[in-house]
């Protein structure tokens, strides 16, 4: 009886032990948006887009294209275009301006079908560190939201971005506790492609 009753209490130890764990792993709750964020600055491309090119009544020289890895693409009758840096309204000038030579009043609309030039990274005590591709700059808060946030391990006021500028590397604190206390809320900046979110 004595050996049943210690049985018991182990298995009792056991579940209470696993229930705390998994109470401890729980997100801290932030609201998460969507991957796909709006961005009301101009969208410069990169490489990895994909360009859904259409010329009106010319339907031989509408075309999907990728900007390739040195930030060119490759255009039907013109060939190769520097892509890299422009805006989509860029580059329709770009594309229309070559074309005059060959057929007379082209019309360019430029769609952008895809992107993968716009990726960050977060890592560290997040829910659900990764990659995350993006169609433009999100805030910190929100790319932790995109993680899932924050487990309850995480050092919220050690939080930094790390963003590789031309300059060289460069590291910006982010104090997470400061910013829900409304604090500080200039530090919650926004990210550029090759940023990466860390969480100790």
């Amino acid at each position: 009886m004595q050996r049943m009753l210690h049985m018991i209490w182990v298995v009792f130890l056991m579940a209470w032990c696993v229930a705390g764990s998994a109470q401890a792993s729980e997100a801290e709750p932030v609201a998460a948006p969507t991957a796909d964020v709006n961005w009301t600055g101009p969208f410069r491309l990169g490489a990895g887009d994909v360009l859904n090119v259409f010329i009106w009544k010319h339907k031989e020289l509408s075309t999907i294209v990728t900007v390739r890895p040195d930030g060119k693409i490759n255009y039907p009758l013109i060939g190769e275009i520097e892509a890299k840096g422009l805006t989509l309204g860029e580059i329709e000038e770009r594309i229309n301006k070559q074309l005059k030579q060959h057929i007379q009043d082209p019309q360019v609309t430029v769609i952008l079908e895809a992107t993968h030039s716009f990726r960050i990274f977060v890592l560290g005590e997040v829910m659900q560190p990764g990659v995350f591709d993006l169609k433009g700059p999100v805030t910190v808060i929100q790319a932790l939201a995109m993680a899932r946030g924050l487990t309850t391990f995480a050092s919220r006021n050690k939080i930094f971005i790390v963003n590789p500028g031309r300059s060289g590397e460069q590291r910006i604190p982010f104090n997470y506790s400061k910013f829900v206390q409304g604090e500080d809320s200039n530090q919650n900046v926004m990210l550029r492609p090759g940023d990466t979110v860390i969480v100790p």
